[in-house]
């Protein structure tokens, strides 16, 4: 419990220290602070620091790093596109230039699918990251174009959607798509009753 703790609490001060400040220096600081102070301590508490710990802190130290030290709030934005894009790019190169479903390699022993769901979940995923890539540019650099709000509005909004909306996608995602491979491949039920036998 507590290493998700460590994964999820820098983007939590990063958004608190936005709403007590309005600055986007200052929490990009905090957050690169607290990214740093989280891997930190992971690695104090079990000797080792999960994927998804070195992952968050290489791209917020990356992003973050010259947004303080350039004074420059509009690199700190390019993260989520970023990321989502590295995503993408990776399941591709694993899927179609390597020929690994990354997904079949990470849940093929828990979910039995056939080779086709696992192609359909590793081309629905890329498409999801290449999509969150780009509505996060128009989220982070084109709203007071879009709704004639205020750069200091936009900005606000980005960091809401920064800190939960990314995430929510990413949710409600993820259950779309266990939902069709459910709907799909009805005998995962039927694996799943079998086990529990």
């Amino acid at each position: 419990m507590l290493p998700k703790i460590l994964e999820f609490a820098p983007a939590i001060a990063f958004f608190a220290a936005y709403k007590l400040t309005a600055d986007l220096i200052t929490a990009t600081a905090v957050i690169v602070g607290s990214a740093l102070a989280a891997f930190l301590l992971q690695y104090l508490l079990y000797r080792k620091v999960s994927r998804m710990q070195v992952f968050v802190t290489v791209a917020v130290v990356l992003f973050g790093l010259p947004t303080v030290l350039l004074n420059e709030p509009e690199i700190i934005k390019w993260k989520i596109t970023a990321v989502n894009l590295i995503l993408a790019a990776a399941i591709f190169l694993c899927q179609v230039i390597l020929k690994k479903n990354p997904f079949a390699y990470l849940f093929g022993q828990e979910i039995a699918l056939p080779e086709s769901a696992w192609l359909t979940l590793g081309r629905m995923w890329m498409l999801f990251f290449t999509l969150a890539a780009g509505l996060n540019v128009v989220i982070a650099f084109c709203l007071p174009q879009i709704f004639g709000i205020s750069p200091q509005e936009a900005e606000a909004w980005w960091v809401d959607y920064k800190t939960f909306g990314n995430a929510i996608l990413n949710f409600i995602f993820a259950l779309g798509c266990g939902f069709y491979l459910l709907r799909r491949n009805p005998e995962i039920f039927a694996v799943k009753a079998e086990d529990k036998r």
